[in-house]
């Protein structure tokens, strides 16, 4: 049954013509072809990509996380530049910084110490800046938006160090940057600290123009697997857990180490979306497999071609074989008028299908050839793409070069392909050195640390010189070998280096002595500038130092804290701050030779004495005329009672008790007078600076018993409200009367410009807190405009007519002196109110209280 079956097709294929047979072959060839190439040659092709795109993936990964965290360093950066700013230091050294230490100070827009629209960091600004001191108080604020939180919860996070960490507060997390202030004279340390939102902005820019839209980052919460911030909240929403996400994405989470807090674990997860990555797939597959199809209807074509000629061939040949058997031998052949001689060429058939399949083994063998050298090249191309990559042939001529060497250098790629690389970015004097190291790592005359890191000089496209490291490294191809040639920027390394070096003679040429002392108080090191420091404490480098000095040592490094002392010498004063390393187990002591700065204090205490004495003199000369009229009443109150005694004794008619009575009053006239003389003599008389315990109180009822006849004179209603508690202070008590004798007579001045109903003068005594007393001296004058107040306190400025400009700045500094304040606060048409602010002590004993 199946000997007649294949007779039968056999007798069906005989009958049809042979181009109709060569067409139908082709085609069956080509299906075949297609059939068997095209599952292998497909799942082998996308087991390729599927491993290049994982591999990619770990790539984009670890590319991610760098970018992250040189976005968390930039923001280190912007700390220590505001830390550094000039603006900064110089508030440090103002009289407000030392204010904003009883309260903490809140900005809503950029302070004074603050560059005007900084810091940034691409679109990111930071939430709040705080300044701070060392001891972790804020003082000052500046803050864009409001934290949903204390803002005490951050500061106890303070390392007592510059540092940047992420961390976890209420369940969002926010990069914390902290940076010591780098210079400060004479003021209390300080800390700057930045709070930047870790959000979907921040995530973004971190990334930016890093790779496509296919690719999103976030934070993780280890311990609970849920989603903190994505890049793209829209598409990854905060609060969603990570399983979540499986299905959608290929994910790779990385631990964050550097800049995580230690009461948190964060994963930083690199997420890439499984729909574009099969996306992909699918395309590159597609291609493939029209190349494939293109390919099997090349081959139809070309073998039902080939066949179509061949057989059309065979026939004429048997045609003419036929023709001459019975035209020459007279022997009868077949001949085919019709039909195919294929059955008659079975055994080429079977060899041609042969040929075929060794054909599709060459081509398979091809294309993987393709694939690897593909690869190969992409690899040594863009696996270290941080460095200048050149890929030379065995002639030293440029085949290939990555994007970073196009940037470094300048040139384009056309410029460089098929050139000499020394030729073009070699320094002329480095050229000869370039070739011979090149010729013998194409040799392999040499070993491979001879191809590895050589230094060189390398010139750009615009003429700058850049140092650099050239390394040479082989890549192995079927054909021939390329060389990859890495050139390493080392221009800012060696910059750093020469820093370091630098900075490593900064102590030994310091002109002030900078110790170190370990744990057992023996001196590791000291500069030359330490000697006279050696000779005070009589011992050497590498010795002990004295038991109290040792205490002192052990104290600091135990407390973790720094300390100042200062000690004399014979003709040297020093201070001496001991700085505590305690992660190192030592302290550095840095010295400052004070001796010239306390010579210039006692000078300028005592210029500053006859400057204050001679506004003394100037202020009593001002109000000569009502100290006379204070001496004028007991003088003339002295006569009248003298001349009523003695017309009583003249006409007797006076009692020996009314005599005694008048005899009284001349005597308490005639102290009164010597209390007047006394106190103008204390007033201005010139000595030295005393200090003694006073009552607020009285002092303010002095000022105003002075000023009594000039207020009268001017139509001045005084209003003196006096504290119910005594306020304790200890003071210079002629210069504390002398400040605030400034402040009521400026009043008095200003309140000649307006109606006479309208003068008043109020005086005011109160308790600011525990530490702080004050004395309000406020007038209904005109007030003073801005401008004024902006120049209020200037040495020689002055708003009256032949001011010498002086009184109030005399008076700031007296306030200075006594660790005091003097504020104003004025507006026009309003009035003017000052407020003289002295520190004060509860355990102050006053005489008589």
């Amino acid at each position: 049954m199946s000997t007649n079956y294949s007779q039968k097709w056999r007798n069906r294929l005989v009958n049809l013509s042979l181009p109709t047979l060569s067409l139908l072959a082709g085609i069956f060839s080509g299906l075949v072809a297609w059939l068997l190439l095209d599952p292998i040659q497909g799942k082998h092709l996308e087991q390729l990509f599927q491993n290049e795109l994982v591999n990619r993936l770990d790539m984009r990964a670890v590319e991610t996380r760098r970018r992250f965290e040189e976005f968390i360093k930039e923001w280190q950066l912007q700390g220590h530049a505001i830390s550094n700013h000039w603006q900064l230091i110089t508030y440090l050294n103002s009289f407000s910084w030392y204010k904003s230490a009883q309260r903490t100070k809140y900005y809503n827009e950029s302070p004074n110490w603050l560059e005007i629209g900084h810091p940034n960091v691409s679109l990111i600004a930071p939430g709040q800046v705080v300044l701070m001191d060392m001891r972790g108080k804020a003082r000052e604020i500046y803050q864009r938006k409001l934290l949903p939180f204390n803002i005490d919860r951050i500061l106890e996070l303070y390392p007592k160090r510059d540092d940047a960490v992420i961390t976890l507060i209420e369940g969002t997390p926010y990069l914390l940057v902290w940076s010591n202030i780098a210079y400060q004279q004479d003021t209390d340390p300080a800390v700057v600290l930045l709070i930047i939102d870790v959000d979907e902005l921040f995530l973004a820019e971190s990334q930016k123009m890093a790779h496509g839209t296919d690719t999103l980052i976030a934070l993780i919460d280890s311990n609970d697997q849920r989603l903190l911030v994505s890049s793209n909240q829209e598409k990854i929403p905060q609060g969603s857990y990570i399983r979540d996400w499986r299905d959608s994405y290929l994910l790779t989470s990385q631990a964050i180490t550097q800049y995580q807090s230690l009461d948190h674990d964060l994963l930083f997860t690199t997420m890439v979306s499984r729909d574009v990555v099969q996306q992909n797939i699918k395309n590159i597959s597609k291609l493939a497999q029209l190349d494939r199809l293109l390919a099997a209807l090349v081959y139809v074509v070309v073998f039902s071609f080939i066949i179509f000629l061949i057989s059309a061939k065979i026939n004429q040949v048997l045609k003419r074989i036929s023709r001459y058997g019975q035209q020459a031998l007279g022997v009868q052949q077949p001949v085919i008028e019709k039909g195919n001689v294929l059955l008659q060429l079975e055994d080429w058939v079977k060899k041609f299908f042969r040929q075929l399949i060794t054909a599709r083994d060459t081509l398979h063998d091809r294309q993987e050839k393709r694939i690897r050298e593909t690869e190969v090249l992409k690899s040594a191309l863009f696996d270290n793409s941080m460095v200048s990559i050149v890929t030379l042939d065995e002639q030293g001529i440029v085949v290939e070069v990555n994007g970073t060497a196009l940037n470094t250098f300048g040139y384009s790629r056309r410029l460089l392909m098929g050139r000499r690389l020394e030729e073009i970015a070699i320094k002329p004097d480095d050229r000869s050195r370039f070739r011979d190291m090149l010729g013998r790592c194409i040799k392999r005359s040499v070993g491979p640390s001879f191809c590895r890191d050589q230094p060189m000089l390398a010139e750009t496209a615009n003429g700058e010189e850049k140092a650099i490291e050239c390394s040479v490294i082989p890549i192995h191809l079927q054909n021939q070998t390329l060389f990859n040639v890495y050139l390493r920027d080392v221009s800012g390394r060696r910059q750093a280096e020469r820093e370091i070096a630098s900075l490593a003679k900064l102590a030994s040429e310091n002109p002030n002595p900078v110790l170190r002392i370990n744990d057992k108080g023996v001196i590791v090191y000291a500069n030359d500038a330490s000697e006279p420091l050696l000779t005070y404490w009589d011992c050497e480098r590498g010795q002990t130092l004295p038991l109290y000095w040792r205490n002192l040592v052990a104290s600091v490094l135990k407390e973790g804290v720094n300390k100042v002392y200062e000690i004399n010498l014979e003709d040297q004063i020093y201070s001496l701050q001991l700085a505590s390393i305690r992660e190192l187990d030592y302290v550095n002591i840095y010295g400052r030779d004070f001796t010239q700065m306390r010579l210039a204090e006692m000078q300028s205490r005592q210029h500053q004495s006859e400057l204050v004495h001679v506004c003394r003199l100037s202020t009593m000369g001002e109000m000569s005329t009502g100290l006379a009229h204070e001496l004028n009443q007991p003088l003339s109150a002295i006569i009248n009672f003298a001349s009523g005694c003695v017309r009583r004794l003249q006409t007797g008619s006076g009692g020996e008790a009314e005599l005694l009575d008048a005899m009284a009053q001349i005597t308490v006239q005639a102290e009164r007078a010597g209390e007047i003389i006394k106190r103008l003599r204390s007033l201005v008389g010139k000595r030295p600076q005393e200090r003694e315990a006073a009552n607020l109180n009285h002092l303010v009822l002095e000022v105003a018993s002075f000023i009594e006849f000039e207020a009268d004179r001017e139509k001045v209603e005084v209003c003196v409200e006096l504290s119910d508690e005594v306020l304790p202070v200890m003071v210079d008590l002629v210069q504390i009367e002398q400040v605030l004798l400034n402040l009521v007579r400026n009043a008095i001045d200003a309140m000649k410009q307006v109606d006479v109903s309208q003068r008043r003068l109020l005086l005011k005594t109160e308790r600011v807190n525990n530490k702080m007393v004050q004395v309000l001296v406020r007038d209904s004058g005109p007030g003073m405009s801005p401008e004024t107040l902006e120049h209020l306190f200037d040495a020689f400025f002055s708003t009256k007519k032949g001011g010498m400009g002086m009184g109030l700045r005399i008076s700031q500094k007296i306030m200075q002196d006594h660790h005091g304040l003097i504020e104003v606060v004025s507006e026009v048409d309003e009035g003017t109110t000052f407020h003289v602010i002295l520190p004060t002590d509860p355990k102050l004993e006053l005489p008589g209280f």
